[in-house]
């Protein structure tokens, strides 16, 4: 379950969100970090722009205004709208990040699915939702014939693993991935549902279970990692002398 403070009320891309992203792993990079080896040259390149983001108190920022990104802000509030409606969920807190206090871990889902809250109403049983809007026309279709997360995983890795993620550090269950095209007259709408016990298909009569629980298990791992090494070389260059 996630706990309400642990949901901000900072508006997206602000300087604001960028300040309380600072120094911390988020799940739109999280990828960077989950290659069969560890210490990659994305993997080093992204701790070290953490590093350097808690050395200077300056977001490295590499969020970058393209057509692609453009058309995605334009349409993904749109989308979560229509998402809700086809699934009658009634409570979505739409784009606020999440940050774990005391950890190098954010998240900025796109929708956080309220469906209940705790018996002392400090904590909510939530899903999770990730949109995508590729604007062009072959990108949207390779990602609307993925069926199963397994599907996602062999289409485009980065969105697999930003759905777990997201899924991670609002503590839930169930998460939900979405891409989205205003201009297709059919088809314009899919939605992947990821469950941690979701079964991958039937073989002989019996589930086959999909491993989401094993990569979830290998998400964690190497986040703790990340955050581990982070702290290393952060701790290493803050004992120099600045000149």
């Amino acid at each position: 379950m996630l706990n309400k403070d642990h949901i901000s009320r900072i508006t997206p891309m602000s300087d604001e969100w960028l300040m309380a992203r600072k120094g911390k792993l988020t799940s739109s990079e999280i990828y960077n970090i989950l290659s069969d080896k560890f210490w990659t040259t994305g993997c080093q390149s992204y701790i070290y722009r953490k590093v350097g983001e808690l050395l200077t108190g300056i977001p490295a920022t590499s969020e970058i205004n393209t057509e692609a990104t453009i058309h995605g802000l334009i349409n993904e509030a749109n989308a979560i709208k229509k998402f809700a409606r086809l699934y009658k969920f009634k409570y979505v807190v739409c784009q606020q990040l999440i940050a774990l206090p005391g950890t190098k871990y954010g998240s900025t889902p796109d929708g956080i699915i309220v469906m209940n809250e705790s018996m002392n109403e400090q904590m909510y049983n939530v899903m999770t939702a990730e949109v995508k809007c590729p604007p062009t026309y072959a990108n949207f279709i390779a990602l609307s014939l993925c069926k199963t997360p397994q599907d996602l995983k062999y289409e485009n890795k980065q969105y697999y693993w930003q759905v777990l993620d997201q899924m991670d550090n609002c503590d839930c269950m169930k998460g939900f991935f979405i891409t989205y095209h205003p201009d297709f007259t059919a088809g314009n709408m899919n939605v992947i549902e990821f469950r941690k016990m979701q079964p991958a298909g039937i073989e002989s009569g019996k589930e086959i279970a999909f491993p989401l629980q094993k990569d979830m298990a290998f998400l964690k791992e190497r986040k703790k990692m990340a955050s581990d090494k982070i702290d290393e070389v952060y701790t290493m260059l803050s004992s120099r002398q600045a000149v």
